[in-house]
């Protein structure tokens, strides 16, 4: 379609230097001023709508109030002779996020979360506005001398609007996606509601990408690229890429988790977030000696009796110090004992039981990989004639040293436990317990499982304990995380006698933000468990 010269009234139309899916973007000359500026021609198809130009320019007036010096501004807009949307924007020079990961395929942790963090910083300012971006995607991420610069603020808004003028999703007539499937959020994929932490998650999809030289979802149709997005997890990043700080992996799928609740609270939280990620912990610096300058102050005594008394004085001090030593670990497990028998039970399965030490020690050779049969063997030795559930074998670091994981009926006192033995100088012991009952919460069938949830390579491991008690629906889950050896906890029942509704309560430890990750496989694994009955 034929494009005019001069575009009201006074920019001149020099050269075309983009097309998408939404319009044709030109370079122009702006008359007065003699700058170049770019113009964006948005295909007729999204102004159908006698309405649409209204609402297009009441969009275009609230996107131009965002001003920050890493986003494009827009000075103008309005509609062509034709009914044709144009936008006047800055002319950005450089080369876009697309193009240089074409040509250098991947970046280093450093540079990605740099680039992510400028987008965040525009994106926080453009939130508070009511801005939602929308369509962010490597062509829309300019990379020159000043950094980042975000393009297209607030189009896809527009567009969106336009099209649900007349339909009930967000494609044109011609069956155009307002967006771009492999940047979209889930809930985007999905039609349902866009907020800002949908652009949260399209920044992920765009980390990933530069971390790992390629999106987590890609296909010849963009159809089942939207399924994909909307219901599949994304690969774990340390699969593509095995040198990336831990803290960041965990950023990263955290910004992609599937519900938006999951992501973080904003771009603000987000930026944070990757910015800790990458940070080097301090060398801790080493306190004077506690010995020394008792040593230099007897010494400023030149008697014979003081450097006598020097050596009584320093043994004299190492006894009162470990004296006070051991009295003070005492009253800390005191203490600790103390508060565990008395925390609530979000709170006591935070943590895990590490005093059954009288497990007997197995010994197998820690080169070989051990069976199933073998693992069981093990732990059934181990459980003093208890009742042993599922049994796990899982790897806990990426030198493929192993750990078993077993479900472990007690039967003198009742109760259930999460079991783990680990190799230690060529033999299998029990080094810890979870507690997987919880108060109100005991007769349950428990089973486990084992999926790597947090993208770092290695397995955690989900419990389910089902119908304690016998009611219809009570479920607890319990997720072990063998690197940490921390458990997080969620468990949901029916509010009440004929009620619809569910309570759904979580570990303390289970709501913080970095513990995403783990709240959102709590989660999966419960719609999974709720939907079968």
């Amino acid at each position: 379609m034929d494009v005019p010269q001069i575009i009201a009234g006074r920019f001149r139309i020099e050269c075309e230097i983009g097309t998408g899916g939404m319009g044709t973007v030109y370079r122009a000359k702006h008359l007065g001023l003699d700058r170049p500026v770019a113009v964006k021609i948005i295909k007729p198809e999204y102004a159908s709508d006698p309405d649409v130009a209204d609402r297009f320019m009441r969009e275009a007036r609230t996107m131009a109030r965002l001003r920050h010096p890493h986003a494009a501004m827009i000075f103008d807009a309005g509609n062509l002779p034709d009914g044709r949307h144009f936008i006047i924007m800055e002319y950005v020079e450089g080369q876009t996020l697309s193009e240089t990961l074409e040509r250098e395929g991947r970046f280093t942790a450093e540079r990605a979360v740099r680039i992510a963090s400028d987008i965040c910083d525009v994106l926080a300012e453009a939130h508070q506005l009511g801005i939602v971006h929308r369509d962010l995607k490597p062509s829309n991420i300019m990379l020159n001398e000043r950094g980042v610069c975000v393009l297209d603020f607030g189009v896809a808004k527009v567009l969106a609007t336009s099209a649900d003028a007349t339909h009930t999703h967000a494609t044109t007539g011609s069956g155009v996606i307002v967006g771009t499937p492999r940047y979209m959020s889930p809930e985007q994929c999905l039609g349902q509601r866009i907020g800002a932490r949908s652009d949260l998650y399209s920044l992920g999809v765009l980390l990933y990408e530069m971390l790992a030289g390629q999106p987590p979802f890609t296909d010849p149709l963009a159809s089942a690229v939207l399924v994909r997005q909307a219901t599949a997890l994304p690969p774990p990043l340390p699969k593509m890429r095995d040198d990336l700080p831990r803290p960041l992996v965990l950023a990263v799928h955290t910004l992609l988790a599937k519900r938006p609740d999951d992501r973080p609270k904003d771009a603000r939280a987000a930026q944070k977030l990757l910015e800790k990620s990458i940070m080097k912990r301090p060398r801790p610096v080493l306190d004077e000696q506690p010995f020394s300058s008792t040593v230099a102050a007897l010494n400023t005594k030149r008697s014979a009796v003081f450097r006598a008394a020097t050596p009584i004085a320093m043994v004299a001090v190492l006894g009162l110090g470990l004296l006070a030593w051991g009295r003070s670990a005492q009253t800390k497990q005191a203490m600790e004992a103390s508060e565990t028998a008395s925390s609530q039970p979000a709170a006591a399965t935070a943590s895990l039981d590490s005093s059954f030490s009288g497990a007997p020690l197995q010994k197998v050779a820690a080169s070989e990989p051990l069976s199933m049969d073998v693992a069981r063997h093990l732990v059934t030795s181990a459980s003093h004639g208890d009742e042993i559930g599922d049994v796990r074998v899982i790897n806990t670091d990426r030198n493929r040293n192993q750990a078993i994981v077993a479900i472990h009926n007690e039967r003198k006192e009742g109760t259930s436990h999460l079991f783990v033995m680990e190799n230690q100088a060529g033999h299998y012991r029990v080094v810890s317990r979870a507690p997987l009952d919880a108060p109100g919460f005991r007769g349950a069938t428990w089973t486990a499982e084992s999926r790597d949830v947090d993208g770092d390579g290695l397995d955690e491991v989900i419990c389910t304990g089902t119908n304690a008690k016998g009611r219809a629906l009570d479920y607890r889950f319990v997720l072990y995380v063998p690197r940490t050896r921390q458990t997080y906890a969620m468990r949901v029942e029916k509010q009440g006698q004929g009620s619809k509704g569910m309570r759904v309560t979580y570990s303390q430890n289970a709501s913080s933000p970095e513990a995403a990750a783990y709240r959102t496989a709590l989660q999966q694994r419960a719609r999974l468990a709720v939907a079968s009955l």
